[in-house]
């Protein structure tokens, strides 16, 4: 599902050119992407201008006992590194990219709804991790229902930075602390999650499901 702008809307341009690594994987795009080459004859573009997120983060989740998992520990990285490292009791480890994150979640909604925010499994750690913030600004929108410190939409406007520190401590069921080893790996989230909010930039790619690179408005917003 890619992310959709509340401020789309088609223009006729040339030259689309951005990374096209770093657009697809901000953007979670299936989009095949081509080169656009730059010359005289070339013909106009249309395309819409979506709202993206350059920073992403890096998640480290341990299996404390059976079936129980707790962060230890979250980084910040650019939105196209972004991954969630699991450790498990029996020493083996999975790394699983964003679109891989969404499907354990998207499973835990279909399935176990009551578990949302009860649970210390896999899927709630991933939910109301980093790897659930991010996902709720891009792929999955939806997330914000379960995380009282994501706004979306005109509820940003009216965010604040404290509005979203007292949201993630005392949110839904008692809070998305009991999901971290320890308050300080809380703690130091808090900030990375607000970096991730604040990198929201609009980007432009074809309309109407062409292919092609994207490319940069040179705007970003300041919302959490």
């Amino acid at each position: 599902m890619t992310p959709v702008s509340s401020r789309s809307f088609i223009r006729q341009v040339k030259d689309i050119t951005i990374s096209s690594t770093l657009a697809l994987a901000i953007l979670g795009s299936s989009f095949t992407l081509q080169s656009c080459g730059s010359s005289d004859d070339e013909s106009d573009y249309a395309y819409e201008e979506v709202d993206v997120y350059t920073k992403g983060v890096r998640t480290y989740i341990t299996e404390t006992s059976k079936d129980v998992f707790k962060i230890t520990d979250e980084t910040e990285v650019p939105a196209d590194s972004s991954i969630a490292i699991v450790t498990y009791l029996d020493g083996k480890k999975d790394t699983l990219s964003p679109q891989a994150v969404k499907t354990l979640i998207d499973k835990e909604v279909a399935l176990h709804p009551t578990n949302i925010g009860h649970s210390d499994n896999l899927s709630n750690a991933l939910l109301f991790g980093g790897m659930g913030y991010l996902l709720a600004k891009t792929l999955s929108p939806n997330y914000a229902n379960y995380r009282p410190d994501v706004t979306t939409g005109l509820q940003a406007n009216k965010a604040t930075p404290k509005d979203s520190s007292y949201h993630r401590r005392h949110g839904y069921y008692g809070g998305m602390m009991r999901y971290y080893a320890t308050t300080a790996a809380f703690n130091k989230s808090s900030q990375i999650h607000e970096n991730i909010g604040h990198s929201r930039t609009t980007m432009a790619r074809p309309a109407g499901g062409k292919s092609g690179f994207f490319h940069s408005s040179g705007h970003s917003s300041h919302h959490s």
